[in-house]
This record gives structure tokens, sequence and C-alpha cells, in this order.
């Protein structure tokens, strides 16, 4: 009996290591190749990725390498090996670039972009934090494609993880920089914009509060060339002492005339006005 016991803890301690593995991911566009090898342990319930390493190659011929070790401890592909995290994209009308993209874990996860573009005879390394919702790389209407992100700096001034909202916002990699190109995309912002607005006119009518909504929609109008619009609903919010803290289960301040104060402050310091 003890003996069979043994086996099965055996096979079972073996079918948890059986995974282990060097695992290779590549994508590539033109004459340019991009590997990314790291190292897999575990199971599908208990997985780990060590060793991180990216290879690119240009017309067979490796011409960059580089150990992720010392960036990417404790990271996760963002795809969890199910797809390539490594991609080749043409992302500013030059030579291709090569993207890394991780998940980071923790309790307030975020998702990664390394970014490798031809510099003289290496590659220079750019990156970018999206933070907790993943970005979608895409291509708005011709052109160098884009980055779709989701701003989340309202959580803490302005919210709790049940009640905030995520702002779209578009990004372009160009000259080695991600640069905002938010406003040239009202498409992608006024959805949300008027999403928000409705929810805002039925938590007045509940008597909810609505501290939350009032300035991330602001912060859409500001997106929309439409800041006075937004304004509108604060002063409307303010006359009817909407902006109390005692009106919602997760309440926040700032409060009554400090609020529009304050938001005045936040939004020119996180680049809406």
């Amino acid at each position: 009996m003890r003996r069979a016991a043994a086996a099965a803890l055996l096979v079972l301690a073996t079918a948890g290591t059986a995974d282990a593995r060097m695992v290779t991911e590549h994508d590539a566009h033109g004459g340019t190749r991009a590997e990314l090898s790291y190292d897999r342990r575990g199971d599908e319930f208990n997985r780990s990725y060590r060793d991180f390493s990216l290879k690119i190659f240009e017309d067979g011929v490796l011409a960059f390498e580089r150990d992720l070790t010392s960036c990417c401890h404790g990271y996760q592909p963002a795809r969890f090996g199910r797809a390539s995290s490594v991609t080749v994209r043409n992302l500013d009308g030059g030579a291709p670039e090569v993207l890394v993209d991780f998940y980071t874990g923790g309790a307030y996860c975020c998702w990664l972009t390394l970014v490798y573009r031809q510099s003289g005879n290496s590659y220079a390394h750019s990156q970018k934090n999206w933070g907790p919702k993943r970005h979608q790389l895409t291509n708005l209407g011709g052109g160098s494609p884009e980055f779709i992100s989701h701003d989340d700096s309202f959580l803490k001034p302005y919210g709790c993880n049940f009640c905030w909202h995520y702002l779209p916002h578009v990004w372009r990699f160009d000259a080695g920089k991600f640069r905002d190109v938010t406003r040239r995309h009202p498409a992608q912002v006024r959805p949300l914009s008027r999403k928000l607005r409705r929810k805002y006119f039925r938590a007045s009518g509940r008597g909810d509060d609505v501290k939350p909504i009032i300035a991330p929609y602001v912060a859409t109008t500001y997106l929309l060339g439409k800041p006075r619009t937004g304004w509108r609903l604060v002063h409307r919010a303010l006359r009817r002492g909407e902006l109390v803290n005692h009106r919602g289960r997760y309440d926040f301040c700032p409060c009554g005339t400090d609020y529009p104060k304050h938001l005045r402050r936040f939004l020119r310091t996180t680049g809406y006005r």
C-alpha cells in the first residue's frame, strides 16, 4: 500500500514538472526576424517564466541579442505562450520595429511593451507601461498603426475599483517615442463620453455619488475639444449639492467647492487641459 502511494506521488511530481522546457516565440516582417526565448516551468495551474532573451536577425544574420532577465524578472509573456508575445511591425514608416509584450503580474497588474528599433549598427530600446488594461495595436485609417490604451490616472483621486472608468487613449510610436494622438481620433473617445453623461444623469436622479463619473467625463470633453460642455455639468452638480462626500458607498473627496478647483489642477497635470 505504501509503495503504491509513493508511486502515485512520484507520478504527480513528475506531471507537475513535465512542462519545464525552453520556449522560443518568433515573428517576422520583411527581412527582419525576432525570437523571444525563455524557460517555462510548472503546469497550467502554476506556471513561471524566467531567463528571457531576445534575438533579432536581419536577412538571416544575427544583428542584435539582449538578455532581458534584469528588466523582466518575474514577468510573464503577455500572451502566456498561447500566441507569440514578440511582434515585428513597421510603426513609423522606417525599418521594422520589434515589440515584446509582458504582463508584470502583482496585485495591481500591468502590461508592458518593449520596442527595439534600428539605430546605427544596433537597436535602441523604448518602453511603455500601459497600466492594468492591455493595449491593442491596430490601424485606425491608413499609414502607421496605433496603440489603443486606457488611462487609469482617475482611480486614486476620483473613484474606486468598482466605480471608476478607463479613458481610451491613442498612441503612435515615432522616432523612438510614444506620442499621444488621442485628439486626432475623436471616434475612440465619443462613445465613452456619451455613456458617462448618461450615467451621470441616472446617478443624479437616484441620489448616488456622481464625483467618480464627472471627472473622467470632463476629461473626455477636453479630448473632444468641447470642455465647456463638461464644466456645465460640474456647475450643475455643484448647484444641486451633489459634490458632497456622503452620497455613495465608496465615497471620495475632494468635495464641494474644492472639487472643481482640484479637477482643474488634475486635468492640467495629466495633460488633458
